[in-house]
């Protein structure tokens, strides 16, 4: 939508939209005459719920943005509860009861009177303790309680001072910005109503707050206190159990006994590897010496033999002697010399064997090596001794460790099973000694402050009257103007040249306006005149420029002004001094300022053997021939009758609408239909026409036509 069409559209509805405003703000203007003022009053308290200290976080909440929400959701929540609300309403009540006649300042006369309405003189006596607000508020509670039908219960129910829907309606509470302050306020139609009713909701809200946090507070005292039996029970039985073990398994220091058991198997596998080593090497050299004591035997039998032929020499040598004593000699001393040197030529060979035997290879004395040898077997022996030792040592170890290994992971869980129990036992003590904090800390003051005293209201709120009257008038034209602008978009008659062309996928040629709709200022004869023209002109492109020109109108459906327009056209062709003859139904050829030709049997018009209408074309002298058929919709269609004219004017009524039915007749109707076709609108609107024809002439005021030159 243009904003042309805009305002066009906000101009012809103007009434639409202007009057229901006015009459609705009129009618609210009435109906806040009696309109009765109120009262508001504010207080402030001070709820410090994010600084508020826990009894099993360490003392401090950690806060954070849904926290924080949480927690003042939780106190608005107990602000608006039934019972604050019910505390505040029954103090409320005992304090108007009690007093002996109205004050100003607590009750307007007027409420004061209404409230003594609702109560029975009886009742208000019984109830009633002058000067003594607590008393008498003890007796309504019993009474409330006692009788749940009484008048106390309906004022509690329907009074707009102390219904409970009535106060929770009027009562608002919010956070202020982001900080631990609480606004509270509370507005009615009195203001010693509204001031007491506001600081009766703070107090009573804060004495519930209080009494939640103190019941809170015992109840931890209390679970910490059990817990804390508990966990020290256990902690005792664990430690017992440990206790127990150790002395059950001599344990002084496991994981120290158990370091010394493997740097005393690592030492002694570093002994015995020494040891055997040691062993090793004097057993090598004890047989090396054992092996040199093989030739032992030798020495002794050639000693032997030595000591023999010695004794043999001495022998031949004593026989010498005596020969040569005997003064013989002879071959016998020959020979007994001779086998002397023999003999000791035997003696130096086995003296040289011997002195072999007496000595080793290494050029060490015989002596000193049998010493070594017995030096090495003591030695030999007591490391042998020893190495049996160490290894009943190393069995002795081995045996140990396996022992004290599995004792470890035993130990291990005793050892952690006890530090679960001392933990638990601690945090449950840290939380106790928090909880008597906290308790001690309300007892010393409390979380709660008025930072702000709720306030006397002296003068009643600004009124709402304008608000509500303008509110009222602003809110109709907004409906009426969304009306007018939806009913634009909503509404499917076809209205315009444009959407004309959109439906019917044909030219516009010509449009007539809608007669009945003309303002009077608007000059006729002009505009009857262009329109005439205009349509004359665009159907004369399609007429041949000899000989006779057969102009065809239809419509889909019967009233859409066929033979209005063409009578117009009719019209323009008289002043044309054009020869014209109408061809119609018989009801309608009387209308016309022509010649006219009707025909009532349409078997002959729509007769499938044309040679009758040829005929009657053929001797037809008039130059121009305008057609005009029934309603398509309702007669069957010649085809070849149609395509005989020179153009197809289908006359379209502007303000119907166009159906999906319409659509698919005409789509059949163009598939057969050889010659130019095209539309002409009836009862378009005047500004719609404008689109097609131009500026409207008509008088108009200085205002009015620089408006429209600037829309334009």
């Amino acid at each position: 939508m243009s904003l042309k069409q805009l305002f066009r559209l906000l101009w012809k509805n103007k009434f639409r939209i202007i009057l229901p405003p006015i009459l609705v703000g009129l009618g609210v203007f009435m109906l806040t005459r009696n309109m009765t003022r109120e009262y508001e009053s504010k207080t402030i308290v001070f709820t410090n719920p994010t600084s508020n200290r826990g009894a099993t976080d360490g003392g401090v909440i950690r806060m954070d943005f849904y926290t924080s929400n949480n927690l003042f959701d939780n106190l608005t929540l107990l602000v608006k509860s039934r019972e604050t609300i019910e505390e505040a309403s029954l103090h409320l009540l005992a304090l108007h009861i009690s007093l002996p006649e109205p004050d100003p300042s607590v009750i307007h006369n007027d409420c004061w009177l209404d409230l003594r309405e609702h109560i029975q003189p009886s009742l208000w006596q019984e109830l009633s303790v002058p000067g003594d607000e607590k008393e008498t508020f003890a007796r309504i509670k019993a009474h409330y309680i006692r009788e749940p039908n009484s008048p106390i219960e309906y004022l509690l129910r329907e009074h707009r001072h102390y219904a409970m829907t009535k106060i929770l309606e009027r009562l608002s509470v919010a956070r202020k910005f982001s900080s631990d302050m609480m606004e509270l306020s509370y507005r009615t139609d009195d203001a010693g109503v509204c001031y007491h009713t506001l600081r009766l909701l703070a107090k009573a809200f804060m004495e519930r707050y209080s009494g939640m946090k103190e019941m809170e507070n015992t109840n931890s005292i209390a679970y910490f206190q059990s817990q804390l039996d508990i966990a020290q029970g256990k902690l005792r039985e664990a430690e017992d159990r440990l206790k127990s073990f150790m002395s059950e398994n001599r344990i002084l220091n496991y994981y120290e006994q158990g370091k010394y058991l493997d740097i005393a198997k690592l030492e002694h596998e570093q002994d015995e590897e020494r040891s055997k080593r040691l062993l090793s090497g004097t057993e090598s050299n004890l047989n090396e010496i054992q092996e040199m004591f093989q030739n032992f035997d030798n020495r002794q039998v050639i000693i032997q033999n030595i000591s023999a032929l010695q004794d043999e020499i001495v022998a031949r040598d004593m026989e010498i002697q005596g020969l040569q004593a005997q003064n013989s000699a002879g071959p016998k001393i020959t020979q007994l010399e001779k086998e002397i040197v023999r003999l000791k030529d035997q003696i130096a060979a086995d003296s040289k064997e011997l002195f072999q035997n007496s000595n080793s290879l290494q050029g060490i004395q015989r002596e000193t090596i049998l010493e070594e040898w017995l030096r090495l077997k003591i030695l030999f022996e007591e490391q042998k001794q020893a190495l049996d030792v160490m290894q009943n040592r190393k069995a002795y170890l081995s045996e140990k460790i396996q022992e004290f290994a599995p004792l470890g992971a035993e130990l291990k869980k005793l050892e952690r099973e006890v530090s679960v129990n001392e933990d638990q036992y601690l945090s449950i003590l840290h939380g106790l000694n928090m909880a008597y904090l906290q308790k001690y800390d309300l007892e010393m003051s409390s979380s709660q402050k008025l930072i702000d005293e709720p306030y006397y209201p002296k003068s009643p709120l600004p009124s709402k009257r304008m608000i509500f009257i303008i509110g009222g008038s602003l809110a109709t034209g907004f409906f009426g103007f969304s009306i007018v602008v939806l009913s634009f978009f909503i509404d499917r008659t076809i209205k315009s040249v444009p959407q004309a062309e959109k439906v019917t996928g044909l030219k516009v040629s010509g449009a007539w306006i809608d007669e009945l709709g003309l303002s009077k200022a608007v000059k006729k004869d002009i505009l009857y005149n262009r329109l005439r023209k205009q349509v004359y002109n665009n159907l004369g492109k399609y007429l041949p420029q000899q000989g006779k020109k057969i102009v065809l109108f239809y419509s889909l459906k019967p009233a859409e002004g066929k033979t209005f327009l063409i009578r117009k056209l009719v019209e323009e062709l008289t002043l044309q001094n054009r020869n014209i003859v109408y061809w119609g139904h018989s009801r309608d050829t009387a209308e016309m300022p022509c010649d006219t030709l009707s025909y009532d049997q349409q078997a002959i018009l729509y007769d499938q053997q044309d040679a009758y209408w040829e005929e009657r074309i053929a001797q037809t002298e008039k130059e121009f021939i305008l057609w005009e058929l029934p309603p398509i919709e309702e007669v069957p269609l010649n085809y070849p009758l149609i395509n005989q004219a020179n153009v197809l004017v289908m006359v379209l009524d502007g303000q119907r609408n166009w159906k999906p039915a319409d659509e698919r007749f005409h789509e059949s109707l163009k598939e057969m239909v050889k010659i130019p076709h095209t539309v002409w609108l009836n009862r378009l609107q005047s500004d719609e026409l404008e689109d097609m024809n131009g500026e409207i002439p008509r008088d108009r005021s200085f205002l009015r036509a620089k408006i429209k030159k600037y829309l334009s």
